[in-house]
């Protein structure tokens, strides 16, 4: 009786670590690990108005010894570790392992340009969110199991075709990563979606993910309007953030910013990525400064 308890329980542990394995409950544990990993990353915050999308995002690494100079002076924006710029059309906001981050976003700005050179217009927000669900979906079949077959892996610019030896453990996991696609095409104008370890992806007029996505929820729920502008939306975005986020400041420092907008000239999207400097003069013209600053405004004050 013993060794068969045994002999079940090594099955168990062996169907934990296994990606396209079911548990006797049907569920794919490696995907709720996935999930839980997300939940604990920097808070992304999107907001759809009627003119345009904004992403916020929560930065974790942070420091004094942190060199910035690319976000401040070269590029075109941002720290690149949580938004990015996927297209002309496309920003991505992105929460949990920023190396798998970085992966999925060289294929979805190669998937983009494949779509330019083949069809001369920008790729459409729902297609490139489905080019990319397509391939981390894959990840959820072909990991972790013997598999006899040639494995098929895609990469930034192409897709490689692996032979592997038969019944060879081919050791692929899920994407640790949950994306939220800011971005504008003629035929649906502004969208927003959101995508999951699984290959899921949805829809939203407002959503958040990361570390305290449900208080962030509750705060949406309450204040979005359908009619809501960029102007407005900017303002919600940056109320949220500062009752959801982990830290107690509120700056550049801990802090990612974008907007896409129409350019009223070209009428064609106009993707920005705020800078450093030009966060923190959007937090003060939202009166939402930092709190050492207000300290060390007061102090003066109260000493004098």
């Amino acid at each position: 009786m013993a060794r068969r308890y045994d002999k079940t329980a090594a099955k168990r542990n062996d169907d934990l670590g296994r990606t396209t394995i079911f548990s006797p409950e049907g569920r794919l544990y490696q995907i709720e690990y996935a999930m839980e990993a997300i939940s604990h990353a920097g808070t992304v915050l999107g907001v759809l108005a009627k003119d345009g999308v904004v992403l916020a995002a929560e930065k974790k690494v942070t420091g004094k010894l942190l060199d910035l100079s690319s976000a401040k002076d070269g590029g075109y924006g941002g720290s690149g570790e949580k938004i990015y710029l996927l297209n002309s059309n496309v920003i991505g906001g992105v929460a949990g392992l920023t190396a798998d981050a970085n992966s999925l976003v060289n294929y979805a700005r190669s998937a983009a340009q494949q779509h330019l050179l083949n069809y001369n217009e920008d790729i459409p927000v729902e297609l490139l969110a489905q080019r990319l669900c397509d391939m981390k979906q894959g990840y959820t079949q072909y990991g972790g199991a013997s598999y006899p077959y040639p494995l098929v892996l895609y990469s930034a610019s192409a897709y490689y075709q692996l032979t592997t030896p038969p019944l060879a453990r081919t050791g692929l996991r899920p994407f640790g990563v949950s994306i939220l696609y800011a971005g504008y095409d003629p035929h649906y104008h502004f969208q927003l979606y959101h995508s999951d370890p699984s290959g899921n992806y949805s829809g939203w007029k407002a959503t958040c993910i990361g570390a305290n996505n449900g208080t962030a929820q509750s705060l949406l729920k309450q204040e979005y309007k359908d009619d809501i502008s960029v102007k407005d939306a900017v303002g919600l975005v940056l109320r949220t953030m500062s009752k959801t986020m982990d830290s107690t400041t509120l700056g550049s420092e801990k802090l990612e910013f974008a907007v896409l907008t129409l350019d009223p000239t070209t009428k064609q999207p106009r993707a920005k990525i705020y800078r450093p400097s030009e966060i923190d003069a959007l937090l003060l013209s939202e009166g939402l400064t930092k709190k050492d600053e207000d300290d060390a405004e007061m102090k003066p004050a109260a000493s004098a």
